[in-house]
């Protein structure tokens, strides 16, 4: 009964959460200019054009009235059709959609790898010089801005060296009726820079997280019991440090990807990766307010998945939520 309240509990808080935020950005991008003078040609169109292109958007009702419809709207799941494109915003992001996927993915398995790697051997080695490397990598990584970040992976990666290119998707490759870069090899090549960019400030705080769990397993009984019966440092590290330190490793992980694919804004505007990020600044900029408020949905609505599924994973694996749920 009780994890049924708090599942319940959780639902009712996602739904609070998620109309907060259509609310929000409702309001901001209805506050920002007026889209019929990027749909009717200003120089041509009179007075009685622009009334009649408003009526038709349906801006010239109120504001709560039209945020009462597009909800309506939303539940249907009808996002509105896009001033610009023409075509169904939801369908313009779903179009979208792998790219985003892609790159968040490339870069969330870069960073799950490497930052354990190295947060696992600075805990075993901590006080050397390789675990103070770790420990001032990952501060500068994480003190440095997302855009310095990629103008300088630009600046190495293509202007110095020209062993990758600086924008786009590249060539891509057709699979389960979807494009995909990382099958072919000019795609991947047009990955590893705008996959850095996203990677590496994660790499630095799962390898943190990861140093801090290990020095802390290292110190516990059962640790020095495994070592006292004679068990290799390898057999320690793998079938007891790592697994104790797996939950809030699966935790930070869950949420960072669920960031890589809302907060993926400025890298993918900066390498021109046509995902959803970059689909959604263009659309600010044209004001094209269905698209906008379809990506915004999207990718609050996966955000709040992602973290739903952290949960389940960590009642899953530890009983300590299960009993106190």
């Amino acid at each position: 009964m009780g994890l049924i309240f708090a599942v319940s509990a959780r639902l009712s808080q996602a739904m609070l959460l998620l109309l907060a935020m259509s609310l929000i950005g409702f309001i901001g991008i209805h506050s920002v200019g007026n889209p019929v003078f990027n749909v009717v040609n200003i120089e041509t169109a009179t007075p009685e054009d622009i009334r009649r292109a408003t009526a038709a958007l349906g801006l010239d009702l109120p504001i709560w009235q039209q945020y009462g419809l597009f909800l309506k709207n939303v539940v249907s799941g009808n996002f509105g059709t896009s001033y610009i494109y023409h075509q169904p915003a939801f369908n313009l992001v779903l179009g979208k959609l792998p790219a985003t996927l892609e790159l968040a993915c490339a870069a969330m398995l870069l960073s799950a790898i490497t930052g354990v790697g190295l947060g696992l051997v600075a805990g075993r080695r901590k006080g050397t010089e390789l675990d103070r490397a770790v420990l001032n990598g990952s501060v500068f990584a994480l003190s440095v801005p997302s855009f310095w970040l990629s103008m300088m992976l630009i600046l190495t990666g293509t202007v110095l060296t020209g062993w990758f290119p600086s924008g786009g998707r590249g060539t891509t490759a057709s699979f389960a009726g979807t494009e995909w870069s990382f099958l072919t090899a000019d795609g991947l090549r047009h990955m590893i820079l705008p996959m850095l960019a996203l990677a590496i400030p994660n790499i630095a705080l799962i390898a943190r997280l990861t140093r801090s769990g290990t020095i802390e397993i290292e110190q516990q009984e059962f640790t020095r019991f495994c070592r006292a019966r004679g068990l290799s440092p390898r057999r320690i590290l793998f079938a007891h440090t790592l697994p104790n330190i797996s939950v809030p490793l699966v935790t930070i992980i869950g949420m960072q990807f669920g960031g890589m694919l809302a907060f993926a804004v400025v890298v993918e505007s900066i390498f021109a990766w046509p995902g959803i990020g970059k689909l959604l600044i263009d659309s600010i900029q044209l004001l094209d307010r269905p698209v906008v408020m379809a990506s915004l949905t999207f990718t609050a609505v996966s955000f709040v998945v992602l973290n739903a599924l952290v949960d389940l994973y960590y009642a899953l694996v530890d009983p300590r939520v299960r009993l106190s749920s």
